[in-house]
């Protein structure tokens, strides 16, 4: 066979290949670098420190003790950035999301503040050992008696009596979950910072905010305690908006 008439086969063999392609190939997202995603609770314009004391806008002394949340179905559109990640600030500090991936993908990203109802009820040893969903991962953020995963946990000790005497027995604990009260946050046009060979996207969490966004305040002294029970919908559903107003990119 001649070397032209091998070159005409060639050229009709990737022909007929090129051709046969799937009008909608699959999409593959090249891993370039790490992609983290922190999260820094302030207070007003300092960084806030669990078990350290501040003041809340009535006037009370407060010690956050806990903060913890879930981000569930992260994504950009038909780009899945992690199935579902677990804040916890006492055991890991600001460090929240890391996956692989190129943030030219994730210039947006949206995510449900807690967990699906399409999951939310699912059995949590059900789930992939490496998921935070999974039972031993969820921990105490999953109720045994209620199936489902409490969305936004924070628990604080007010001095609530301005005597000079710093007596912190008043608790509040903000245990929210249910389908109902689940909520969207998207970032849009997100600035990646550059940082060693990897892109991170900060966050900050501001505790002051929460408990007063300027159109919905929370007075701890009175409001102080959600587990998401009947009776307790209104406190539920204001945790919620108003943590998601205090999550901000830094």
């Amino acid at each position: 066979m001649s070397a032209f008439v091998q070159l005409v086969l060639f050229f009709f063999g990737v022909l007929s290949l090129t051709s046969c392609k799937p009008d909608k190939p699959e999409i593959n997202i090249p891993f370039s670098d790490t992609l983290s995603i922190s999260v820094q609770p302030v207070f007003g314009g300092e960084p806030l420190f669990l078990d350290s004391s501040y003041q809340t806008p009535e006037g009370y002394d407060i010690q956050f003790t806990d903060i913890k949340f879930y981000f569930q179905d992260v994504r950009n559109g038909e780009y899945l950035f992690k199935e579902a990640a677990l804040f916890d600030y006492r055991l890991r500090g600001t460090s929240f999301i890391e996956t692989a991936g190129d943030k030219e993908f994730y210039e947006n990203i949206q995510a449900n503040l807690g967990v699906s109802s399409l999951v939310n009820h699912n059995d949590p040893v059900g789930f992939d050992p490496n998921s935070w969903l999974y039972i031993s991962n969820s921990n105490d953020m999953h109720w045994d008696w209620n199936p489902g995963y409490i969305f936004v946990k924070i628990e604080a000790k007010v001095d609530t009596i301005q005597d000079g005497n710093p007596l912190f027995n008043h608790n509040v604990i903000f245990h929210v979950g249910k389908d109902e009260n689940i909520k969207t946050v998207s970032f849009i046009g997100i600035n990646w910072i550059s940082i060693g060979s990897g892109d991170v996207f900060p966050l900050k969490l501001d505790l002051l905010h929460f408990l007063d966004t300027g159109s919905s305040s929370i007075d701890v002294k009175t409001e102080f305690t959600s587990h998401t029970l009947a009776g307790q919908d209104g406190l539920s559903a204001k945790v919620m908006d108003n943590f998601k107003e205090a999550l901000t990119p830094f």
